[in-house]
């Protein structure tokens, strides 16, 4: 057996070591605030589909003009389903557990309530990962897919437009054109391109963008750009998101100031893939342009079990045992889903090559 007497000198523990890796939210946070719950499996949600159309011109003396009224359109959707299901080690509540004295001071059903309490709030981390995991997939391409046991990958396609995924190339690349001019040279391709998309935007969709969403390498080319270093606005100590003026990094995200209209973000997270290799919530080198016009939702159908009732709910936790051999059994059940119910306002861009994985 391992020595134990090599955690601590004093071999006493006096505070735990915490998960740092928790998910963030801040893609969920941002951009899809609103909650739905719907109380069948499927997420219906409404959109005003009007057209900029004009009124008709029509002489006083003939009839007036019959004009179509202003249509909407009623989203469909199905929310993907979770069941995370855990069978926790027996011999936890009889062992000494995480930030407990040395030699115990817990009886083994207090152990155990708390192993319990440990693997729920892990399992609602995981649901809310996959949620801003879902959230990026939104953001980036339009569209989410749910791929899983028991049911063939499902493609659940928002419908955004085309133009509104770019991918630059050659030397329209940010990191591309900045080497070409130099460090010292005049380089205003970022700021010249958010200002051709916004307007894309804007056309596409009638939504104003208000927050920028950089990774990395994407941040770093950007505010190298000639018209950003002259006109980025750090807020002061006291105004809400004040910035500090020295390097920062944190998890999920870090604000770096306001440029024209935009909240500027840098953006970090990861996620672990079906193959145990660890990914990133958004490739390095991508720009996400959006706000609050997107009108993001979390929805979530019904769960499919009568200890529910077949209510909706975001986390749905059960707990049973089965006698021999013993084993307690939990599970945590979802039925969630992601919607930019206005989809066209959002944009993402590829615009360098990767340099952070």
């Amino acid at each position: 057996m391992p020595n134990n007497t090599f955690i601590y000198d004093t071999n006493a523990l006096i505070g735990v070591v915490p998960n740092l890796k928790r998910p963030q939210k801040f893609l969920l946070d941002r951009f899809f605030p609103n909650i739905v719950m719907s109380d069948t499996e499927y997420v219906s949600i409404d959109v005003d589909v009007g057209k900029r159309r004009m009124s008709p011109f029509v002489s006083p003396l003939v009839e007036g003009k019959l004009v179509e009224q202003r249509r909407f359109q009623t989203n469909v959707f199905k929310p993907a389903y979770i069941k995370d299901k855990r069978a926790p080690d027996l011999r936890k509540p009889v062992r000494r557990m995480i930030g407990e004295r040395i030699g115990g001071d817990l009886m083994g059903a207090e152990r155990e309530a708390a192993n319990l309490e440990a693997e729920m709030t892990d399992q609602i981390d995981m649901i809310d990962r996959r949620l801003e995991w879902m959230a990026s997939q939104a953001l980036v391409g339009g569209s989410v897919t749910i791929a899983g046991d028991g049911f063939p990958t499902v493609v659940v396609d928002f419908g955004r437009d085309a133009a509104l995924s770019i991918a630059l190339s050659g030397s329209a690349k940010w990191d591309t054109a900045f080497a070409a001019v130099g460090a010292n040279g005049i380089f205003t391709v970022p700021s010249t391109n958010i200002e051709q998309w916004s307007h894309i935007m804007l056309k596409k969709s009638g939504g104003v963008a208000t927050d920028l969403i950089f990774t990395t390498t994407s941040w770093l080319l950007f505010i190298a750009d000639t018209n950003v270093q002259k006109s980025v606005y750090y807020p002061r100590v006291g105004e809400s998101n004040n910035v500090n003026y020295g390097s920062q990094t944190q998890r999920g995200a870090q604000y770096k100031g306001k440029w024209g209209q935009y909240d500027l973000w840098v953006y970090n997270d990861w996620y672990v893939d079906d193959n145990n290799v660890e990914q990133p919530m958004l490739v390095d080198g991508s720009v996400i342009m959006s706000g609050a016009d997107l009108m993001g939702t979390r929805a979530f159908g019904q769960i499919l079990d009568p200890a529910f009732n077949y209510q909706s709910l975001p986390y749905a936790p059960k707990t049973w045992l089965e006698n021999d051999p013993a084993q307690r059994f939990i599970m945590m059940q979802s039925s969630p889903i992601v919607i930019p119910s206005r989809v066209n306002a959002s944009l993402c861009a590829s615009v360098a090559t990767a340099v952070v994985s």
